[in-house]
């Protein structure tokens, strides 16, 4: 009996001791999912090998426009690196399409796989997801870049290699920045980001090929990076901007505004969302331009004019916009996507008062619109005849069987700055020395490009004005023909 009692006792004992122990081990798990996981985790190298590569060489298709089967061949040649058959196979493709920059790219490099060729690489960042026009302008003067030094033997014998770095939702938009600067084999970057501060620190050089608005909701935070740069650290600066700063446009296209329109009404494109960037910026942008105007003497009208508003009615504005505040022009500033409803206004407006918009309507869309805009005025940057003596107009028309615009030849330069550099130093702390070198410079689309300490380019915007021509190149039988501003 007594020996009974002993092993319930001893079973008790167990119990109370498995009960004990499943408690630990359940308070030690409670505790451990309580602890806070790194608060940039995708700035580690590991974490970054868990998610997808946001960089491209050739393997996937990301400008969907207009694909041919023989693209879709050649990408999965590349996947398999089966390079020579994917040569073959983006070359047929090119025949197909020749306007189609990113085949160009994918093309140029399978034959650096294919030949086993030393090579440098630079990355490019493309709005591929939100801005598929405006990602094709851009990667025209990459592909054009790239695909002239490549047939001229490459920087000092290594081929130029570009990857398309493209982002699906904006939540990624963080992930690409920290994949793009911890990439070593990545010497420079071209590309238009928010997050420029991290460039620095990792010391990859950017350079931002076009001005946009959202680079103007930025421009205080670049600045005041540039100039803590340079107090500490004269060649800390690793953000070069190949056209002069969106403000010098503003400037001169609101003196010439304010010069034929003493009371301006201005139609924004403005989303409630405040998270939306492009609507964030447009707003600022049109901020910038109701300044200016006003710096330069004429008045902005408070009529309020918004593009992205389901319910706004042209005619009903623009006949208000005259009739009860006396407009005496109209400045359009859209977002990309709502072109077609400024040209709307356009319409309406159509030789009843000056028109202006911002230079985001310096496109081949806003010239199969030309019967309705004839006379508008825009700020650019680069124009085919500022300078005729200039083969890059010329080359990208062979090239692509089509004209181009300033973002073309604004990425074009980023490239010839990056080249140009990488001949002196093909390290990325070379590349910087070189840019940032008062006595670097070299010859582009846009003319001579030269930085300014602080990454800077020095320069003025130009006009141009929707005109009628006869069997112009754009065939629309209208065209941007440059206008004396004096």
């Amino acid at each position: 009996m007594t020996h009974k009692k002993e092993n319930l006792r001893l079973l008790i004992s167990l119990g109370l001791s498995g009960v004990m122990v499943a408690a630990i081990l359940w308070l030690i798990t409670k505790l451990s999912s309580t602890i806070i996981a790194p608060s940039n985790p995708i700035s580690t190298s590991s974490s970054l090998a868990n998610k997808p590569s946001l960089m491209n060489l050739g393997t996937r298709i990301l400008v969907k426009v207009q694909t041919y089967p023989e693209k879709i061949d050649g990408v999965k040649a590349f996947a398999e690196k089966d390079f020579s058959t994917a040569v073959k196979k983006f070359t047929d493709s090119l025949k197909n399409n020749p306007n189609d920059p990113e085949t160009l790219i994918y093309l140029n490099n399978a034959k650096i796989a294919r030949d086993n060729s030393s090579a440098i690489k630079v990355a490019i960042v493309a709005p591929i997801n939100f801005e598929p026009s405006l990602a094709e302008e851009i990667l025209r003067g990459v592909a054009q870049a790239q695909n002239e030094v490549n047939n001229q033997g490459g920087i000092n014998g290594k081929k130029l290699q570009i990857v398309i770095a493209s982002v699906e939702s904006r939540e990624d938009s963080v992930r690409l920045d920290n994949e793009l600067v911890q990439d070593k084999s990545l010497v420079a970057a071209v590309g238009v980001r928010r997050n420029a501060e991290i460039y620095k620190d990792k010391r990859l050089v950017l350079v931002l090929p076009v001005e946009l608005p959202n680079q103007a909701e930025n421009q205080g935070n670049l600045d005041k990076n540039t100039v803590n740069s340079q107090l500490n650290n004269s060649q800390a600066n690793y953000l070069f901007h190949i056209n002069p700063l969106y403000e010098n446009l503003i400037d001169t296209h609101s003196r010439y505004i304010a010069r034929q329109a003493r009371n301006v009404a201005i139609c924004g494109d403005s989303r409630s969302s405040t998270s939306n960037s492009t609507s964030s910026s447009n707003q600022i942008l049109v901020e910038q331009y109701t300044q200016a105007i006003k710096k330069y003497g004429s008045n902005v009208i408070s009529l309020p004019c918004n593009f992205a508003d389901k319910n706004f009615d042209p005619r009903t504005f623009v006949d208000k916009a005259i009739e009860t505040e006396n407009a005496s022009g109209f400045l359009l500033i859209p977002s990309i996507r709502n072109i077609y409803f400024a040209s709307k206004v356009a319409q309406e407006v159509k030789g009843r008062k000056p028109l202006f918009a911002s230079e985001i309507m310096y496109n081949a869309t806003t010239l199969q619109n030309g019967k309705d805009l004839e006379g508008m005025v825009l700020p650019v940057y680069w124009h085919r005849n500022a300078n005729k003596d200039n083969p890059f107009a010329k080359n990208a028309f062979q090239l692509w069987n089509a004209q181009v615009n300033q973002r073309t030849a604004g990425t074009y330069d980023a490239l010839q700055a990056i080249i140009a550099g990488l001949k002196e130093d093909s390290t990325r702390e070379g590349l910087q020395r070189a840019l940032s070198n008062p006595n670097f410079s070299t010859s582009g689309a846009t003319g001579m490009i030269q930085f300014s300490p602080s990454g800077e380019r020095q320069g003025e915007a130009m006009l141009v004005k929707i005109e009628r021509c006869e069997s112009c190149s754009s065939g629309t039988g209208y065209d941007f023909a440059l206008l004396n501003k004096k």
